[in-house]
């Protein structure tokens, strides 16, 4: 690089570090000031009145209160408890599906190679003997 460039990039950082101090020392003395002026002052300001969060409800909403498929969880009612570990055991007894699956006996017929293929006679994803 050249000894121009460099000296031209030092210049830039030195007067941006050297703008933002200024800037944050302006920036210090108009907090300083404004507090003294607020301190001066023993009255309070007029409450303003703050705009709603949620406007008047259309009619659209209002219509969809109490429905269960509502996107208003607010107005949707409240259903029965969560069940119990208990009640999910006795819903999930003999499901295939069920993590306690593994807990089920295993079958004691064992399938003959001549049972399974005539289980998957006409399959088309079955693999074809050959």
């Amino acid at each position: 690089m050249s000894s121009n460039l460099i000296l031209s990039f030092i210049a830039a950082l030195a007067l941006s570090v050297a703008g933002s101090s200024l800037a944050r020392a302006e920036s210090n003395s108009s907090n300083e000031a404004g507090a003294q002026t607020t301190d001066s002052q023993t009255t309070k300001p007029k409450k303003t009145k703050k705009t709603k969060k949620h406007p008047d409800k259309t009619e659209l909403d209002k219509a969809e209160r109490g429905n269960p498929h509502s996107v208003i969880y607010k107005s949707r009612k409240k259903s029965a408890p969560n069940p119990s570990n208990e009640q999910i055991q006795a819903g999930e007894t003999g499901v295939p599906a069920s993590v306690d699956n593994a807990n089920r006996k295993a079958s004691p017929h064992n399938p003959t190679n001549a049972e399974i293929n005539a289980a998957e006679q006409g399959n088309p994803d079955a693999v074809q003997p050959k």
